[in-house]
């Protein structure tokens, strides 16, 4: 939906009156809407977290836990609602018993349910966009750590999927884990260029040599770089039943029954498999972010590979990495390796 007009909010008289500390809060310029829906909760101030349309889930997963961090800063008692302000993972029907997108991979931060808090007397609601003196990045964000461990908690299923995985896959073995981004992100306008094919297999090359590694999982959403992948590490390669794609955005196409919800449990999947591998192969993303953030130090070694930024023009976005891919890095293309 995108927009509170779902919500049927009631909005007091002044409903800044019972909350100075909402009073405080949007006096120092923080983008909020005070919101009184009913009678409950008096002694209680709400903060209903959510995140505008169109970020990818480790992005969603970033913007929340820096949300959360404000509730407690404040002492609000936070509640994420992707149900009335929906992700793209949203489905039109209930997954698991809810269509609050965020309860399709993680409980609910605190024990009240959105159908209370929609009717307590004072609720704040942030403005959906990643809030400002935060780092986009997790590494630059270490007591990020303590509100994950504080707040979130994953679906068993989803542990339970990678720890077969993992059992199935890792035991005795050394494993590099590669996250690969093609598609989409190669033309996404002010968003990092993503390696181009023949780094990426150099720099395995070369890291498979050095570290002696046995396996390589590779996480990527292109078909094509997964069937590179194995024409060159052939048994090697293990992955996931993730959906891949040859060049269409994942989000653009229905091809199977709850894509949407499954698309993120997939990149999910993926990135905790990634975050018990033995060492790292990257570039910039919050996936590459999140599986360090987990892994908690323990990668032999991360191998990142930058490419610098593309440009902020959408039309010479969309040229632009495949033109420099092509080119030698003396003319301005991307290193070759």
């Amino acid at each position: 939906m995108g927009s509170d007009s779902a919500i049927h909010m009631g909005v007091a008289d002044d409903p800044m009156a019972s909350a100075p500390a909402c009073s405080g809060l949007l006096s120092c310029g923080w983008p909020v809407r005070v919101q009184s829906f009913g009678p409950l909760n008096p002694d209680k101030i709400f903060y209903v977290v959510w995140r505008k349309k169109g970020a990818g889930l480790f992005s969603i997963l970033t913007s929340t836990l820096c949300q959360l961090d404000i509730a407690d800063r404040l002492g609000f008692t936070p509640v994420v609602d992707m149900e009335h302000f929906e992700s793209q993972y949203n489905e039109d029907h209930p997954i698991e018993g809810t269509r609050n997108s965020w309860e399709y991979y993680f409980r609910q931060v605190s024990p009240y349910t959105l159908d209370e808090v929609y009717q307590s007397k004072t609720v704040v609601i942030c403005d959906g966009d990643y809030p400002a003196g935060y780092p986009f990045l997790l590494s630059e964000a270490p007591g990020l750590a303590a509100v994950y461990q504080k707040y979130c908690r994953l679906h068993s299923e989803v542990l339970q999927y990678v720890n077969r995985f993992d059992e199935q896959h890792f035991a005795g073995s050394s494993v590099l884990g590669v996250h690969f981004r093609g598609t989409d992100m190669r033309v996404a306008p002010g968003h990092p260029f993503p390696p181009t094919p023949r780094q990426m297999i150099a720099r395995a090359k070369a890291l498979v040599a050095d570290g002696g590694y046995d396996k390589v999982f590779i996480a990527t959403e292109d078909k094509t770089y997964l069937e590179l992948f194995k024409s060159v590490f052939g048994s090697r390669v293990i992955c996931t039943d993730a959906f891949r794609a040859h060049d269409a955005n994942a989000f653009q196409v229905y091809p199977r029954p709850d894509h949407k919800y499954l698309l993120g449990r997939d990149v999910l999947r993926d990135t905790l498999i990634l975050a018990r591998c033995s060492a790292l192969l990257c570039s910039g993303s919050n996936v590459s972010e999140f599986a360090q953030f987990y892994n908690d130090g323990r990668y032999e070694t991360v191998s990142r590979i930058d490419n610098g930024m593309n440009v902020s023009n959408g039309i010479i976005a969309k040229r632009l990495w495949f033109a420099r891919s092509c080119l030698p890095d003396w003319l301005g293309g991307f290193s070759s390796t």
